[in-house]
């Protein structure tokens, strides 16, 4: 007996143009690829003009809905955009009833889909198109949407798919399925052989639209492993290659840790932090969750106190420095004479009470900065030797990678010359100066190097600016170590009323 995958929903949504219902077995056969799909691909939906008509009802009337009380049909419909753009924009969403409330914001819900859709040809055409962006096309992309590389590398491998897949890429088209969900087809399926491949994103997509995001990757898995079960270990060998960990900020001084782990090492993580969780008293009135955060940051706390590893080697150190958490607040937020918010380097701004907890047992550095825009002025010298004093004051001053956009910190970028320095002749240009010097990651250090992107310092404003490969220029202003007083004016942090010590 046939039966629909695990978790699957059915709606009595009926939608106005019915699709005949995908039925999977319950124990799923491998996947033998079929000759009996065909899709008409995304450039089988025409935009149609829909100048001067306002009303839903009318612009929709071929698609229902049979009651006459509806204003809207059910979605998702097989029309044009921007005929469907029009229908959903000619009425309020507040005088509908909420069946129709609904059914708008289904919606646009596919509005979204297709332009997802729309926007992944462009992209596909822009990466795949030679030209003078060359390898470095995701950062042009990423500048001119303000958006961090790695985005633009993810529309980059979404566009690939969908035009390699044109059964997902109507189905994205049509509203069937969201981003979300051929993220999860494109990326679950990428081991496999391209011929099993195209079988397994065409059975995925039929049922994608009645499985919630996490119920189609479990069932993309199972597929997966079932249509191609021999290769299954060389996949789990090329799959632990991406193994990594990411930080991810969070709202109010919290962060996300997530690491992407071999299943058995992710689980004796987690039965070590179980188990330290576990040793807590009797009286502990913290959560299991807060028990098992705390576990686990207090590893890594007492790794940075001791400067060392669990083996006892030494930490690494990086342009000459030990490895520290970095915090840069007012000398009078210190001595608790105002609430002017801290910077947490790598995160940014975090309470006062929390830099005063962080400052408690740091070692202290003066930092000068200018007063109306918290930029840097300069460091307090101490005893550094000269070549890990600038290494400090560049890395201080630029906080962040200065190339827009980017947000490597400072600390873990490498320190670049602006005008390159001349080894020939080192006396002709390109000092080893404050002024020629600035902190660049890795990637964007190359894409300069390679002359594909030029960098400059504007010396009055202090702007960085870089010139990409199509002469498009972007300024990336420098970035405030401190946001002291002058920089809140109106909105500076106010002090509850409390009487001071009579000392």
């Amino acid at each position: 007996m046939n039966e629909r995958p695990a978790g699957f929903v059915e709606s009595s949504r009926v939608p106005s143009r019915p699709r005949e219902d995908p039925h999977l077995m319950s124990d799923v056969a491998p996947c033998e690829p079929t000759s009996g799909v065909s899709a008409a691909g995304s450039s089988g939906v025409s935009a149609a003009g829909s100048s001067g008509v306002s009303a839903a009802a009318t612009l929709l009337a071929d698609f229902g809905p049979d009651d006459p009380a509806r204003q809207l049909p059910t979605f998702p419909v097989e029309a044009p955009t921007s005929r469907i753009v029009a229908a959903l924009e000619s009425v309020d969403p507040a005088s509908l009833s909420p069946i129709d409330l609904v059914e708008w914001v289904a919606g646009w819900h596919q509005v979204m889909a297709a332009t997802t859709a729309h926007q992944a040809r462009g992209v596909h055409v822009a990466a795949t198109r030679p030209g003078p962006m060359g390898d470095f096309v995701t950062d042009e992309v990423a500048c001119a949407l303000v958006v961090t590389r790695q985005s633009v590398e993810q529309l980059v491998g979404r566009a690939a798919g969908l035009d390699a897949s044109p059964e997902l890429a109507e189905a994205l088209v049509l509203g069937l399925v969201d981003a979300r969900k051929v993220d999860v087809i494109l990326l679950g399926t990428l081991t496999l052989p391209e011929s099993s491949r195209r079988c397994v994103i065409a059975q995925a997509t039929d049922v994608a639209r009645g499985l919630t995001a996490p119920q189609l990757r479990r069932h993309v898995r199972r597929l997966v492993l079932v249509a191609d079960p021999a290769s299954a270990e060389q996949r789990e060998k090329e799959a632990r290659k991406e193994r990594g960990v990411d930080l991810r900020w969070g709202h109010d001084s919290m962060a996300w840790v997530s690491a992407y782990l071999p299943a058995a090492a992710a689980m004796s993580a987690m039965t070590v932090i179980e188990a330290l969780a576990a040793a807590a008293g009797a009286h502990d009135d913290r959560t299991v969750d807060q028990r098992r955060a705390d576990a686990f940051a207090d590893v890594f706390a007492s790794i940075l106190d001791a400067d060392q590893a669990p083996d006892g080697t030494p930490l690494a150190r990086r342009h000459g420095q030990r490895a520290s958490v970095n915090v840069t607040v007012a000398a009078s937020t210190l001595l608790d004479l105002d609430d002017l918010p801290g910077d947490l380097a790598g995160y940014g701004p975090i309470p006062a009470h929390v830099a005063r907890e962080i400052a408690q047992d740091a070692t202290w550095s003066r930092i000068l900065t200018e007063p109306a825009s918290g930029a840097f002025v300069e460091r307090s010298r101490g005893t550094y030797r000269p070549g890990a004093d600038l290494t400090r004051t560049v890395i201080t001053r630029d906080v962040t990678c200065t190339y827009p956009g980017c947000r490597q910190s400072a600390a873990r970028s490498e320190l670049d010359h602006i005008e390159p320095f001349n080894h020939a002749d080192p006396r002709a240009g390109g000092a080893t100066s404050e002024d020629n010097l600035h902190a660049v990651c890795k990637h964007h250090h190359q894409a300069k190097t390679a002359k594909l992107w030029n960098a400059r310092r504007d010396e009055a404003t202090g702007n960085t600016i870089w010139t990409s490969p199509l002469g498009i220029t972007y300024a990336r202003s420098p970035v405030p170590v401190y946001a002291g007083e002058a920089v809140y004016g109106p909105h500076r942090p106010q002090r509850a009323p409390q009487e001071r010590p009579p000392f």
